[in-house]
C-alpha cells in the first residue's frame, strides 16, 4: 500500500506541478533567476543517479523512525523496503530498546497532533486575551458582536453580568482557565458537543481536560521507557483532537465578536492582485489580531499622504493563507496566494514588506526576499525568522505597531528594483464570507421559525445528497491544487455541497469554484437549491457551489453547524450524511484537525499518504476500528477520482442507515 501511494503522489506532481496556470508561469520565472522555492526542492527528490531513485526516507514516511533516546536512531524492517534500504537495514522488528513498530507509530501520531493542538491552542489563547483585555479598556478593538458574545456566554452557561464587557471578562477567562489551567474538563469541548455525541465520548474517556494539562501528560507519555500501548497512545491523541477542535472553536467565537461576523463578500485571488503602482503588504499567517489594524491603518491620511511622496498612488494590502482569508471575509481584501505561493508572491518583485505573524512560513522567504528590495517583518514571539527586522505585536498597543510596519513599508518604496515580473492570468473572482449567521439569516427567509428545515428538507430529498468539507493545506507532493479541485467537482456533480476552508478553500477560487458560473458542475437538484438561495439571499443569481467558510481555525465553524444539525435531527454526527477531506494535507494542525474530526465521527479523507502505514496495529484502528469506537474513520486515497467516489460511498451508507432515498 505504502509503495503504491507513494508512487501514485509522484506520478501526480511529475506530470504537473501546480494546476493553477499563473502559480506554473511564477514557478518557471523564479527558477529562471535561480531561486529555489518549494517545488524546486521538492523535486530534487525524484532524481535519480545511475539509475537509482531519490527519495524521501522510507522510514519517516511510514512512521517507523524512532529518535527518542540516544540509542537510536532506531529504523524498524518493513517487508515492503526498497532494495537499498534492505542493503543497510538489520531485520529488527523493534527498536534497541524494545519498542515495537505499534509503539512508535502510535507514539509519533500523538507527538505530531500534540504539536497541532498546540498551535491552535496557542492561537486560541492570543484571541481570549484580547477579548479579556479589550473588555478591560486596554486595546483599541472594540466588541463588535455583543449579540453573538451574548449566545457564547450561553453555550457556556455562564452568567452574563450587567455589562457586555463583564460577560466578556467571563467568557474569555473561561476559555483562558480550559487553555492553562488544572481544570479535568475543557469546558468549550462539552458545551459545543452535540449530547449525543459528548456522552460517547465520555464513555471512552476522550473528553479532554486543559490543553496544558493534556500536552503535559503527552509529553511525559511519548518519552522515552513509558507509555507503550498503542492503543492508549491513539486514545489521547483522540482526546487532544477533541481539544483542538474546542481550540477552533475559541478562536473563531471570539474573532467574530470582536472584528465582527463574516458575510458574503465579492474579492480576487492571484499574483496579480499586487499593483504595480502602490506600496503592497502582503500579510501572512493564521492570527488576525495585526492584520485587522493593518487593514484598517492603510487608510490613514497621514501614511498615504507619504506614500504619495514617494511616488506611489496608495497603500495595497493583499493577504496570503490564512491570514489573508481573515481579512478577505471580513474587509473583502484580495488574497495573493495560499501556503505554497508564499515565495513566489516574493519573486514578482512587487512587494514591500512581506508581515508574518504565525504557523505555515517557510524559511525560506528570507532567502528570497534577500533577492529582492522586500522586508521580511516578523511580528510574533513564537515565530521569529533570523534575518527578519522583526517589530513585535503588542494587543494593547496594536495601532502603534500596524503604523510602525506600514511607514517601514511605505519607505521600502524607492527601494522597488526593476526585475518586477507578473503572470499573463488575470486573477479569478470568487464570492467568500460564509458563516453560521450568514445560512441561517438566509434560511430565516424561507422559514423564520425554522430556519434549519429547509436544509433538512432538501438533504432528506436528495436535492442535497450530502455536505464535504475540503480542508487543509496545498502540497508540493501531488500536483498543487488539482485534488480538492478533482474531488469537489466530482462530488457536485452528484448534488453534494462543497464546505471549504482554508488553503483548500483558496485552491478552489484558484479554478473559479467560488464563482455563481461554477454551478455549472453542480447536478441539477444542487444548481436548483444554490439558484434559490441565491436568490433568497438578494444576490440576483446562484450561489457558488463552493462555501467559502473561512481561515483553518474556521473548521470550527462548521463543526458547530454539524453540531447544529445534529441536535436538531436528534442523531449523532456519525450518522449524518457528511464527510471531508484533507486532499493534500500538510501541517501537524491538519493531523489534529483531522484527529478530533474523526473523534467526534466525522469521517475524514487524506490525499497524502499519512506517516503511520508502517504500524498494521495503527493503521486498523484509525482506518477501521476507529469507526466501531467514534462512528469516523480515516480513508487514505491518493488519487482524487477514487477518493471522491469513496466518499460518495460512505454519503449514500449514510443516507441509507437514516431511510432516505439514495
Amino acid at each position: 500500500m505504502v509503495a503504491e501511494s507513494l508512487l501514485t503522489e509522484k506520478q501526480m506532481r511529475n506530470a504537473k506541478r501546480a494546476l493553477d496556470d499563473a502559480t506554473e508561469e511564477m514557478i518557471k520565472h523564479a527558477e529562471s533567476l535561480g531561486i529555489e522555492t518549494v517545488f524546486t526542492r521538492q523535486e530534487k527528490y525524484d532524481e535519480s543517479l545511475l539509475d537509482l531513485g531519490k527519495s524521501r526516507c522510507y522510514f519517516g514516511s511510514t512512521g517507523v523512525c524512532c529518535r527518542q533516546c540516544a540509542m537510536g536512531p532506531c529504523r524498524i524492517w518493513l517487508d515492503e523496503l526498497p532494495m537499498v534500504y534492505r542493503l543497510s537495514t538489520p531485520r529488527l522488528d523493534k527498536g534497541t530498546c524494545g519498542a515495537s513498530v505499534d509503539t512508535i507509530v502510535a507514539r509519533n501520531l500523538l507527538m505530531m497532533v500534540g504539536r497541532g493542538t498546540a498551535a491552535h491552542a496557542s492561537h486560541a489563547m492570543h484571541a481570549a486575551t484580547a477579548l479579556l483585555k479589550t473588555a478591560q479598556g486596554k486595546t483599541s478593538y472594540k466588541i463588535r458582536e455583543p449579540g453573538k458574545l451574548l449566545s457564547v456566554a450561553a453555550k457556556l452557561t455562564l452568567d452574563n453580568g450587567q455589562r457586555i464587557e463583564d460577560t466578556a471578562i467571563s467568557v474569555a477567562s473561561q476559555a483562558i482557565s480550559d487553555i492553562v489551567s488544572d481544570e479535568s474538563v475543557m469546558k468549550f469541548a462539552t458545551s459545543y458537543c452535540p449530547a449525543s455525541t459528548g456522552e460517547n465520548l465520555q464513555a471512552l474517556g476522550v473528553i479532554p481536560g486543559s490543553v496544558g494539562a493534556e500536552l503535559l501528560a503527552e509529553g511525559h507519555e511519548t518519552s522515552m521507557g513509558t507509555m507503550t500501548d498503542p492503543a492508549s497512545l491513539i486514545l489521547h491523541a483522540a482526546r487532544l483532537g477533541v481539544a483542538d477542535i474546542a481550540s477552533l472553536v475559541i478562536s473563531s467565537e471570539f474573532q467574530d465578536v470582536l472584528f465582527g461576523i463574516p458575510r458574503p463578500v465579492t474579492s480576487k485571488i492571484g499574483f496579480n492582485v499586487l499593483n504595480k503602482s502602490k506600496v503592497n503588504v502582503v500579510i501572512h499567517g493564521h492570527v488576525p489580531f495585526l492584520s485587522e489594524k493593518l487593514v484598517e491603518m492603510s487608510d490613514d491620511d497621514e501614511l498615504l499622504k507619504r506614500a504619495k511622496t514617494l511616488g506611489a498612488s496608495g497603500i495595497n494590502i493583499v493577504g496570503c493563507c490564512c491570514t489573508g482569508n481573515e481579512v478577505l471575509m471580513r474587509h473583502g481584501v484580495h488574497l495573493a496566494g495560499s501556503n505554497l505561493q508564499q515565495e513566489l508572491v516574493i519573486a514578482t518583485g512587487l512587494v514591500e514588506a512581506f508581515v508574518v505573524d504565525v504557523q505555515c512560513i517557510y524559511p525560506n522567504v528570507e532567502n528570497v526576499a534577500a533577492k529582492f528590495h522586500t522586508k521580511i517583518i516578523t511580528t510574533m514571539r513564537e515565530a521569529r525568522l533570523a534575518g527578519a527586522e522583526h517589530i513585535p505585536f503588542d494587543e494593547e498597543d496594536a495601532a502603534g505597531v500596524a503604523r510602525k510596519i506600514l511607514e517601514t513599508a511605505v519607505e521600502n518604496f524607492n527601494k522597488r528594483g526593476t526585475n518586477i515580473f507578473l503572470p499573463q492570468s488575470e486573477p479569478k473572482d470568487l464570492i467568500a464570507g460564509f458563516s453560521v449567521e450568514t445560512c441561517l439569516s438566509v434560511l430565516s427567509k424561507i422559514n423564520s421559525e425554522d430556519p434549519l428545515k429547509p436544509l433538512i428538507d432538501n438533504i432528506a430529498s436528495g436535492n442535497i445528497y450530502g455536505a464535504v468539507l475540503l480542508a487543509g493545506c496545498t502540497s508540493p507532493k501531488v500536483t498543487a491544487d488539482a485534488s480538492h479541485v478533482a474531488i469537489a467537482k466530482a462530488l457536485m456533480k452528484d448534488n453534494v455541497l462543497i464546505i471549504a476552508t482554508g488553503c483548500a478553500a483558496q485552491a478552489c477560487a484558484r479554478a473559479g469554484l467560488l464563482t455563481p458560473e461554477a454551478s455549472q458542475y453542480a447536478g441539477d437538484n444542487l444548481k436548483s437549491v444554490l439558484a434559490l438561495l441565491g436568490e433568497t439571499a438578494g444576490l440576483g443569481k446562484s450561489l457558488p457551489p463552493v462555501w467559502h467558510f473561512g481561515s483553518c481555525v474556521d473548521n470550527g465553524r462548521v463543526i458547530i453547524l454539524i453540531s447544529a444539525l445534529s441536535e436538531k435531527l436528534g442523531v449523532p454526527i456519525r450518522d449524518l450524511p457528511i464527510a471531508a477531506s484533507a486532499a493534500e494535507w500538510v501541517t501537524e494542525k491538519a493531523a489534529a484537525i483531522g484527529t478530533g474530526a474523526v473523534t467526534l465521527g466525522i469521517t475524514v479523507h487524506l490525499g497524502v499518504t499519512p506517516p503511520v502505514i508502517g504500524s498494521p496495529q495503527v493503521t486498523d484502528l484509525l482506518t477501521q476500528k476507529s469507526e466501531e469506537l467514534f462512528g469516523g474513520r480515516f480513508i487514505v486515497e491518493v488519487e482524487p477520482g477514487k477518493a471522491a467516489q469513496l466518499l460518495l460511498e460512505h454519503i449514500k451508507e449514510a443516507r441509507e442507515k437514516l431511510g432516505l432515498p439514495t
